[in-house]
Protein backbone atom coordinates (compact mmCIF):
# COMPACT_ATOMS: atom_id res chain seq x y z
CA UNK A 1 0.00 0.00 0.00
CA UNK A 2 1.18 3.25 -0.33
CA UNK A 3 2.20 5.70 2.61
CA UNK A 4 -0.07 8.01 1.04
CA UNK A 5 -3.21 5.64 0.77
CA UNK A 6 -5.56 6.72 3.63
CA UNK A 7 -7.31 3.56 5.29
CA UNK A 8 -8.16 3.50 8.82
CA UNK A 9 -10.87 2.75 11.52
CA UNK A 10 -12.78 4.77 13.86
CA UNK A 11 -16.19 4.26 16.31
CA UNK A 12 -19.60 4.53 14.17
CA UNK A 13 -19.95 7.51 16.62
CA UNK A 14 -17.57 10.55 17.83
CA UNK A 15 -19.24 12.68 19.87
CA UNK A 16 -17.35 15.47 21.15
CA UNK A 17 -18.55 18.79 22.85
CA UNK A 18 -19.35 20.35 26.52
CA UNK A 19 -22.41 18.10 28.03
CA UNK A 20 -22.66 15.50 25.98
CA UNK A 21 -22.03 12.79 28.25
CA UNK A 22 -25.62 13.37 29.14
CA UNK A 23 -26.58 12.06 26.07
CA UNK A 24 -25.41 8.13 27.17
CA UNK A 25 -28.31 7.03 27.81
CA UNK A 26 -29.92 7.13 23.92
CA UNK A 27 -26.51 5.44 22.97
CA UNK A 28 -27.00 2.67 25.65
CA UNK A 29 -30.85 2.38 24.19
CA UNK A 30 -29.94 2.23 20.61
CA UNK A 31 -27.23 -0.49 20.78
CA UNK A 32 -30.00 -2.45 22.08
CA UNK A 33 -28.90 -2.96 25.46
CA UNK A 34 -31.04 -4.23 28.67
CA UNK A 35 -27.86 -4.40 30.99
CA UNK A 36 -25.12 -2.69 30.74
CA UNK A 37 -22.14 -2.17 33.23
CA UNK A 38 -20.15 0.55 34.23
CA UNK A 39 -16.34 0.21 34.42
CA UNK A 40 -14.01 2.42 36.23
CA UNK A 41 -11.04 2.87 38.33
CA UNK A 42 -11.30 2.42 42.20
CA UNK A 43 -11.17 6.40 42.64
CA UNK A 44 -13.78 7.41 40.15
CA UNK A 45 -16.67 6.88 42.41
CA UNK A 46 -15.58 10.02 44.53
CA UNK A 47 -15.77 12.39 41.30
CA UNK A 48 -18.37 14.50 40.21
CA UNK A 49 -17.97 13.58 36.87
CA UNK A 50 -18.72 10.00 38.04
CA UNK A 51 -22.10 11.26 39.84
CA UNK A 52 -22.87 13.04 36.92
CA UNK A 53 -22.86 9.99 35.01
CA UNK A 54 -24.43 7.68 37.44
CA UNK A 55 -27.33 9.94 37.67
CA UNK A 56 -27.60 10.61 33.91
CA UNK A 57 -28.28 6.89 33.51
CA UNK A 58 -30.38 7.12 36.82
CA UNK A 59 -32.81 9.64 35.43
CA UNK A 60 -33.18 7.02 32.14
CA UNK A 61 -34.35 4.13 34.08
CA UNK A 62 -30.42 2.77 33.70
CA UNK A 63 -29.31 0.65 36.95
CA UNK A 64 -25.82 -0.36 35.54
CA UNK A 65 -23.70 -3.08 37.00
CA UNK A 66 -20.60 -1.53 38.79
CA UNK A 67 -17.38 -2.59 38.32
CA UNK A 68 -14.53 -0.43 40.07
CA UNK A 69 -11.64 -2.17 40.17
CA UNK A 70 -9.57 -0.74 36.81
CA UNK A 71 -6.29 -0.26 38.19
CA UNK A 72 -3.18 2.11 36.02
CA UNK A 73 -1.52 0.15 33.83
CA UNK A 74 -3.66 -2.83 34.67
CA UNK A 75 -2.22 -5.90 35.11
CA UNK A 76 -3.76 -8.80 33.08
CA UNK A 77 -4.93 -10.70 35.52
CA UNK A 78 -7.74 -8.35 36.58
CA UNK A 79 -9.65 -8.81 32.97
CA UNK A 80 -10.20 -12.47 33.51
CA UNK A 81 -11.94 -11.32 37.12
CA UNK A 82 -13.93 -8.78 35.61
CA UNK A 83 -14.86 -11.15 32.68
CA UNK A 84 -16.02 -13.25 34.79
CA UNK A 85 -18.34 -11.06 36.53
CA UNK A 86 -19.73 -9.78 33.59
CA UNK A 87 -20.66 -13.04 32.30
CA UNK A 88 -22.20 -13.71 35.94
CA UNK A 89 -24.37 -10.67 35.90
CA UNK A 90 -25.50 -11.26 32.04
CA UNK A 91 -24.01 -7.81 30.88
CA UNK A 92 -24.39 -7.05 27.48
CA UNK A 93 -22.62 -3.37 26.61
CA UNK A 94 -19.80 -1.76 28.51
CA UNK A 95 -19.58 1.65 29.67
CA UNK A 96 -15.64 2.52 29.78
CA UNK A 97 -15.53 5.59 32.06
CA UNK A 98 -12.02 6.93 33.09
CA UNK A 99 -8.60 7.33 31.50
CA UNK A 100 -6.33 5.15 29.05
CA UNK A 101 -5.86 2.74 31.30
CA UNK A 102 -10.10 2.19 31.89
CA UNK A 103 -10.44 2.40 28.24
CA UNK A 104 -8.14 0.00 27.15
CA UNK A 105 -9.30 -2.68 29.62
CA UNK A 106 -13.24 -1.95 28.66
CA UNK A 107 -12.14 -2.80 25.03
CA UNK A 108 -10.40 -6.13 25.71
CA UNK A 109 -12.82 -7.17 28.95
CA UNK A 110 -15.44 -6.57 25.55
CA UNK A 111 -14.34 -9.10 23.78
CA UNK A 112 -12.90 -11.65 26.91
CA UNK A 113 -16.68 -11.12 28.31
CA UNK A 114 -18.08 -12.12 25.31
CA UNK A 115 -16.16 -15.29 23.98
CA UNK A 116 -15.07 -17.88 26.15
CA UNK A 117 -12.80 -19.25 23.42
CA UNK A 118 -10.79 -16.16 23.70
CA UNK A 119 -7.78 -16.56 25.98
CA UNK A 120 -5.66 -13.31 26.45
CA UNK A 121 -2.33 -14.42 25.74
CA UNK A 122 -3.32 -15.72 22.24
CA UNK A 123 -4.63 -11.96 21.44
CA UNK A 124 -1.15 -10.08 22.09
CA UNK A 125 0.18 -8.55 18.96
CA UNK A 126 -1.72 -7.17 16.01
CA UNK A 127 -4.51 -8.21 14.43
CA UNK A 128 -4.89 -11.57 16.85
CA UNK A 129 -8.13 -10.67 18.23
CA UNK A 130 -11.05 -13.67 16.35
CA UNK A 131 -14.07 -11.24 16.89
CA UNK A 132 -15.96 -8.37 17.50
CA UNK A 133 -17.00 -8.41 21.70
CA UNK A 134 -19.58 -6.85 23.59
CA UNK A 135 -20.81 -3.12 22.26
CA UNK A 136 -18.74 -0.53 24.10
CA UNK A 137 -18.96 3.34 24.85
CA UNK A 138 -16.36 5.07 25.75
CA UNK A 139 -15.87 7.94 27.50
CA UNK A 140 -12.60 9.43 28.87
CA UNK A 141 -12.03 11.71 31.79
CA UNK A 142 -8.46 13.09 31.01
CA UNK A 143 -7.13 14.40 27.68
CA UNK A 144 -4.33 11.68 26.77
CA UNK A 145 -4.63 8.74 25.97
CA UNK A 146 -7.02 8.59 22.53
CA UNK A 147 -7.48 5.14 23.81
CA UNK A 148 -11.70 6.30 22.77
CA UNK A 149 -11.04 6.45 19.65
CA UNK A 150 -8.25 3.50 19.02
CA UNK A 151 -7.71 0.10 17.96
CA UNK A 152 -4.69 -0.35 20.63
CA UNK A 153 -4.96 -1.55 24.17
CA UNK A 154 -1.87 -1.70 26.48
CA UNK A 155 -0.96 -3.88 29.78
CA UNK A 156 1.27 -4.82 31.82
CA UNK A 157 2.88 -8.43 32.55
CA UNK A 158 3.74 -8.13 35.97
CA UNK A 159 6.20 -11.45 35.34
CA UNK A 160 8.01 -10.36 32.79
CA UNK A 161 7.77 -6.65 33.81
CA UNK A 162 6.63 -5.55 30.29
CA UNK A 163 4.19 -3.44 29.10
CA UNK A 164 2.26 -5.28 25.84
CA UNK A 165 -0.42 -4.12 23.15
CA UNK A 166 -3.60 -5.70 21.85
CA UNK A 167 -4.00 -4.07 18.07
CA UNK A 168 -7.58 -5.14 16.72
CA UNK A 169 -10.39 -3.18 14.43
CA UNK A 170 -12.39 -5.19 16.80
CA UNK A 171 -11.32 -3.20 19.62
CA UNK A 172 -12.67 -0.04 18.00
CA UNK A 173 -15.47 1.06 20.15
CA UNK A 174 -18.81 1.56 19.11
CA UNK A 175 -19.58 4.81 20.61
CA UNK A 176 -17.05 7.23 22.29
CA UNK A 177 -18.81 10.61 24.04
CA UNK A 178 -15.45 12.88 24.25
CA UNK A 179 -17.53 15.58 27.05
CA UNK A 180 -14.40 18.16 27.89
CA UNK A 181 -16.51 18.68 31.52
CA UNK A 182 -15.29 15.23 32.39
CA UNK A 183 -11.74 16.43 32.70
CA UNK A 184 -12.25 19.41 35.03
CA UNK A 185 -11.52 17.47 38.13
CA UNK A 186 -8.52 15.78 36.72
CA UNK A 187 -5.27 16.64 39.57
CA UNK A 188 -2.61 19.16 38.17
CA UNK A 189 -0.37 17.09 37.80
CA UNK A 190 -2.43 14.16 36.07
CA UNK A 191 -3.73 17.13 33.65
CA UNK A 192 0.09 17.81 32.78
CA UNK A 193 1.37 13.94 32.52
CA UNK A 194 -1.41 12.99 30.64
CA UNK A 195 -1.56 16.15 27.96
CA UNK A 196 2.21 15.49 27.43
CA UNK A 197 1.14 12.28 26.46
CA UNK A 198 -1.59 13.87 23.77
CA UNK A 199 1.19 16.05 22.61
CA UNK A 200 3.34 13.37 22.15
CA UNK A 201 1.12 11.17 20.47
CA UNK A 202 0.55 14.69 17.80
CA UNK A 203 4.62 14.55 17.75
CA UNK A 204 5.05 10.94 16.87
CA UNK A 205 1.82 10.54 14.57
CA UNK A 206 3.54 13.55 12.12
CA UNK A 207 6.55 12.18 11.74
CA UNK A 208 6.17 8.79 11.58
CA UNK A 209 7.00 6.92 8.19
CA UNK A 210 3.20 5.32 8.27
CA UNK A 211 1.45 8.73 7.75
CA UNK A 212 -0.61 10.19 5.67
CA UNK A 213 -2.37 13.30 4.38
CA UNK A 214 -4.99 13.09 6.95
CA UNK A 215 -3.47 12.08 9.75
CA UNK A 216 -0.56 14.80 9.19
CA UNK A 217 -3.18 17.39 9.02
CA UNK A 218 -4.92 15.68 12.48
CA UNK A 219 -1.42 15.63 14.07
CA UNK A 220 -0.72 19.54 13.05
CA UNK A 221 -4.15 20.26 14.72
CA UNK A 222 -3.70 17.96 17.55
CA UNK A 223 -0.32 19.51 18.60
CA UNK A 224 -1.32 23.24 17.50
CA UNK A 225 -4.40 23.15 20.48
CA UNK A 226 -2.19 20.79 22.70
CA UNK A 227 0.58 22.93 22.73
CA UNK A 228 -1.21 26.07 23.17
CA UNK A 229 -4.14 25.26 25.95
CA UNK A 230 -2.00 23.19 27.85
CA UNK A 231 -0.19 25.36 30.21
CA UNK A 232 -3.46 27.24 30.92
CA UNK A 233 -5.47 24.04 32.03
CA UNK A 234 -2.87 22.90 34.19
CA UNK A 235 -2.76 26.18 35.90
CA UNK A 236 -6.75 26.15 36.16
CA UNK A 237 -8.45 23.04 35.96
CA UNK A 238 -11.79 25.05 35.35
CA UNK A 239 -10.03 27.05 32.32
CA UNK A 240 -13.72 26.00 29.48
CA UNK A 241 -11.73 27.01 26.57
CA UNK A 242 -8.52 25.60 27.88
CA UNK A 243 -9.90 22.14 29.09
CA UNK A 244 -11.93 22.33 25.55
CA UNK A 245 -9.11 22.77 23.59
CA UNK A 246 -6.85 20.20 25.12
CA UNK A 247 -9.88 17.70 25.14
CA UNK A 248 -10.19 18.50 21.42
CA UNK A 249 -6.86 17.82 20.65
CA UNK A 250 -6.38 14.70 22.77
CA UNK A 251 -9.08 13.34 20.19
CA UNK A 252 -7.58 14.59 17.13
CA UNK A 253 -4.29 13.20 18.16
CA UNK A 254 -5.45 9.85 19.27
CA UNK A 255 -7.22 9.86 14.96
CA UNK A 256 -4.31 10.54 13.94
CA UNK A 257 -2.12 7.84 15.62
CA UNK A 258 -4.81 5.39 15.34
CA UNK A 259 -3.61 5.93 11.53
CA UNK A 260 0.64 6.71 11.47
CA UNK A 261 1.68 4.86 14.99
CA UNK A 262 3.46 6.06 17.87
CA UNK A 263 6.94 5.39 17.81
CA UNK A 264 10.56 5.70 19.54
CA UNK A 265 9.22 7.61 22.33
CA UNK A 266 6.86 5.39 23.56
CA UNK A 267 9.09 2.13 22.41
CA UNK A 268 12.00 3.76 25.20
CA UNK A 269 8.75 4.81 27.75
CA UNK A 270 7.57 0.99 27.74
CA UNK A 271 10.15 0.05 29.87
CA UNK A 272 9.86 2.45 32.56
CA UNK A 273 6.33 1.31 32.92
CA UNK A 274 6.77 -1.79 32.80
CA UNK A 275 10.12 -2.62 35.03
CA UNK A 276 9.30 0.93 36.89
CA UNK A 277 5.67 1.66 36.78
CA UNK A 278 6.34 4.95 35.80
CA UNK A 279 3.11 7.07 34.38
CA UNK A 280 2.90 6.49 30.91
CA UNK A 281 2.84 10.15 30.16
CA UNK A 282 5.93 10.88 32.42
CA UNK A 283 7.40 7.99 30.30
CA UNK A 284 6.72 9.18 27.34
CA UNK A 285 8.42 13.17 28.49
CA UNK A 286 11.74 11.63 29.76
CA UNK A 287 12.52 9.99 26.66
CA UNK A 288 11.00 12.84 24.50
CA UNK A 289 13.97 15.37 23.86
CA UNK A 290 16.47 12.58 23.07
CA UNK A 291 14.53 10.70 20.77
CA UNK A 292 13.58 13.99 18.92
CA UNK A 293 17.51 15.09 18.79
CA UNK A 294 18.00 11.55 17.12
CA UNK A 295 15.37 11.14 14.39
CA UNK A 296 16.41 15.25 13.73
CA UNK A 297 18.47 14.42 10.63
CA UNK A 298 16.77 14.11 7.96
CA UNK A 299 13.53 15.29 9.18
CA UNK A 300 14.10 18.83 9.43
CA UNK A 301 11.38 20.30 7.30
CA UNK A 302 8.90 18.02 9.05
CA UNK A 303 10.34 19.73 12.67
CA UNK A 304 10.32 23.01 11.16
CA UNK A 305 6.80 22.54 10.25
CA UNK A 306 5.93 21.44 14.05
CA UNK A 307 7.17 24.76 15.42
CA UNK A 308 5.70 26.56 12.98
CA UNK A 309 2.42 24.81 14.01
CA UNK A 310 3.55 26.12 17.91
CA UNK A 311 5.20 29.42 17.32
CA UNK A 312 2.80 31.08 14.85
CA UNK A 313 -0.28 31.90 17.18
CA UNK A 314 2.27 33.56 19.64
CA UNK A 315 3.13 37.30 18.95
CA UNK A 316 6.91 37.06 18.30
CA UNK A 317 6.39 35.00 15.32
CA UNK A 318 8.09 37.31 12.87
CA UNK A 319 10.85 38.44 15.17
CA UNK A 320 12.82 35.00 14.80
CA UNK A 321 13.47 32.67 11.87
CA UNK A 322 12.16 28.92 12.82
CA UNK A 323 14.64 26.39 13.53
CA UNK A 324 14.08 22.46 13.15
CA UNK A 325 15.52 22.05 16.85
CA UNK A 326 13.07 24.83 17.83
CA UNK A 327 10.29 22.50 18.52
CA UNK A 328 12.51 20.52 20.81
CA UNK A 329 13.17 23.54 22.91
CA UNK A 330 8.96 24.35 22.81
CA UNK A 331 8.00 21.22 24.13
CA UNK A 332 10.63 20.63 26.83
CA UNK A 333 9.89 23.94 28.30
CA UNK A 334 6.21 23.40 28.03
CA UNK A 335 6.92 20.38 30.17
CA UNK A 336 9.20 22.28 32.45
CA UNK A 337 6.37 24.67 32.92
CA UNK A 338 3.86 22.35 33.84
CA UNK A 339 6.31 20.52 35.88
CA UNK A 340 6.65 16.94 33.62
CA UNK A 341 9.83 15.19 34.91
CA UNK A 342 12.44 15.11 32.34
CA UNK A 343 15.21 13.27 33.63
CA UNK A 344 15.49 9.29 34.46
CA UNK A 345 17.47 10.26 37.30
CA UNK A 346 14.43 12.09 38.82
CA UNK A 347 12.38 9.20 38.35
CA UNK A 348 15.05 6.81 40.59
CA UNK A 349 15.77 4.60 37.88
CA UNK A 350 18.89 3.24 38.22
CA UNK A 351 21.62 3.77 35.48
CA UNK A 352 22.46 0.26 35.95
CA UNK A 353 19.03 -0.97 34.43
CA UNK A 354 19.89 0.99 31.30
CA UNK A 355 21.18 -2.23 29.31
CA UNK A 356 17.93 -4.32 30.40
CA UNK A 357 15.81 -1.33 29.19
CA UNK A 358 17.76 -1.10 26.19
CA UNK A 359 17.07 -4.72 25.13
CA UNK A 360 13.37 -4.44 26.46
CA UNK A 361 12.65 -1.44 24.07
CA UNK A 362 14.76 -2.93 21.40
CA UNK A 363 11.73 -5.98 21.21
CA UNK A 364 8.98 -3.13 20.79
CA UNK A 365 9.00 -3.86 16.77
CA UNK A 366 5.46 -2.46 16.26
CA UNK A 367 6.34 0.67 17.53
CA UNK A 368 10.14 1.38 16.49
CA UNK A 369 8.74 0.47 12.97
CA UNK A 370 6.85 3.74 12.43
CA UNK A 371 10.12 5.29 13.63
CA UNK A 372 11.68 7.60 10.74
CA UNK A 373 15.49 6.50 11.76
CA UNK A 374 15.71 2.69 12.36
CA UNK A 375 17.05 2.20 16.16
CA UNK A 376 19.85 -0.46 16.92
CA UNK A 377 20.15 -1.62 20.98
CA UNK A 378 23.30 0.51 21.08
CA UNK A 379 21.14 2.95 19.86
CA UNK A 380 18.62 3.14 22.61
CA UNK A 381 21.27 2.48 24.90
CA UNK A 382 23.07 5.74 24.38
CA UNK A 383 19.93 7.76 24.38
CA UNK A 384 18.73 6.15 27.74
CA UNK A 385 22.39 7.27 28.98
CA UNK A 386 21.54 10.51 27.78
CA UNK A 387 18.31 10.94 29.27
CA UNK A 388 19.40 9.69 32.43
Amino acid sequence: MNREDIVFNYPSKVIFGEGKSRELPEHILQLGSKRPALITGPNMPKTEAFGQIKRTLQDAGLNPFMFHGVEPEPPIELLEDASNMIRKEGCDLLIGLGGGSTMDFTKVLGVLAKWDDVVLEQIIGINKVPRKGLPVILLPTTSGSGSEVSPVAIFTFKEEQVKKGIVSPYLVCDVAIVDPVLTWEVPRHITASTGMDALIHGIESFISINSNPLSRELSLSAIRKIYGFLERAVLDGKDRQARYNVSLGSLLAGMAFSMAGTAAVHALAYPLGGEFHVPHGVANTVMLRHVLEYNLPGNEKLYEEMAQTMISPLKDRESKKICPDDVIDLVMKLAEAIEVPSRLRDLGIPKEAIPRMAEAAFEEKRLLGNNPKQLSVEDIRLIYERAW
